[in-house]
């Protein structure tokens, strides 16, 4: 282990810009960026009668695009030259050279996920928690530890920052001691939580959640999830002919409706294929987003943990640090992917896309055979 006062992280000077990584990574940023934006809007969008679940998840894809953004734009944006206002100058060093917005985003996204897995986790597994307070105080109770532990794992990147040296992105480490022993204890801490703690409870819950679905094979599996849909306006009984009430809808409780339609109908919220009986529900989406999130953090945890221990050096800017990068990007634009195809009332919108395609085609080449008739 690196001993005495020095640091267990260097920085590469930029020599060429952008290489085969940093294209990679502009490239997945912009993807998900988009991607993230598309999702977060049709989760805003959504309506469901458990606002907990879907508040998470909005964090949670909230949380990916706006990582994408600063990683884009830290990308992109190459730290300047001193403007010579020592104050500016100096929150410029602490906040963005040091790399503290950009982990905070990062670590925003792996805190979301994870509040999200263990709520989802046991209204699935129908465990009693928190039975005496409120969904709404339970939601409150999840925002307050997403955004606390977020900012308590990204603050300790404030400490490496050197706002009095000229050079502040790439300065040459502190050598004091106290701010040594606190950036060692937050990398192993960092590595520990996140790179152990983490994986190991979303093995468990994966684990366990495959368990159930063994288990109800030939059953019903209740997910609240599977009841997220887009409002449709319709009108009401008990309001004139020109109100609407906006009702959310669900074609896996549709035989439930009061207008007594049957189950498999095709509705503008839902999706027909969509039914109670479906095994692999929307909260099954934890198993790949917890494959995903092992996958690529478990390269830069390794790195940073190795580096700690004074085997190998964190080199900022080399090409081992950007490999490292790029897959923390992956996650962020797989996120969008796998909510999209889990969540039945965005996966409908494909056939629903589709379905008008289709309609549009077929009165055109009515119209067609119509003149030439």
């Amino acid at each position: 282990m690196t001993g005495g006062t020095q640091a267990f992280w260097s920085c590469s000077v930029i020599v060429s810009w952008p290489n085969g990584l940093d294209i990679c990574e502009i490239m997945l940023n912009v993807f998900g960026f988009l991607a993230n934006l598309l999702v977060t809007v049709l989760l805003f969008l959504l309506c469901a009668k458990k606002s907990v679940d879907l508040a998470l998840l909005r964090v949670l894809s909230l949380s990916c695009l706006v990582s994408t953004f600063m990683c884009f734009f830290y990308d992109v944006v190459t730290p300047g030259s001193n403007t010579g206002n020592m104050y500016f100058d100096g929150l410029v060093c602490i906040f963005f050279r040091s790399r503290f917005l950009y982990w905070y985003s990062r670590v925003h996204v792996y805190h979301s996920l994870f509040f999200f897995a263990y709520n989802r986790a046991f209204g699935i597994l129908k465990l009693r928690h928190y039975p005496h307070t409120t969904e709404k105080h339970r939601l409150y109770f999840y925002m307050f530890l997403v955004f606390t532990a977020s900012f308590l794992s990204a603050a300790p990147q404030m400490l490496q920052a050197r706002p009095h040296v000229k050079n502040c992105a790439c300065a040459t480490p502190t050598t004091n001691f106290a701010l040594l022993s606190a950036i060692y204890a937050h990398a192993f801490l960092w590595v520990a939580i996140l790179g152990f703690i983490y994986p190991a409870i979303f093995l468990c819950i994966c684990t366990v959640l495959l368990v159930r679905l063994r288990g109800t094979e030939r059953g019903v599996l209740v997910d609240d999830l599977e009841e997220l849909a887009f409002p449709e306006p319709r009108p009401s009984s008990s309001y004139s002919s020109s109100q609407a009430d906006a009702i959310c809808t669900s074609s896996s409780t549709s035989s439930e409706s009061s207008n007594g339609r049957q189950r498999g109908t095709t509705v503008p919220g839902g999706s027909d294929e969509v039914s109670a009986h479906h095994v692999w529900s929307a909260s099954f989406c934890i198993i790949p987003l917890s494959a995903a999130y092992i996958a690529t953090f478990t390269y830069d945890s390794t790195y940073q943990l190795l580096s700690a221990m004074g085997y190998l050096t964190y080199v900022m800017n080399s090409p081992t640090q950007q490999f490292s990068e790029v897959l923390l990007t992956l996650f962020t634009a797989l996120v969008p992917l796998i909510l999209f195809y889990h969540i039945p009332a965005m996966r409908s919108l494909i056939f629903v896309a589709i379905a008008s395609v289709q309609k549009k085609f077929g009165k055109i080449e009515v119209r067609d055979l119509g003149e030439t008739a």
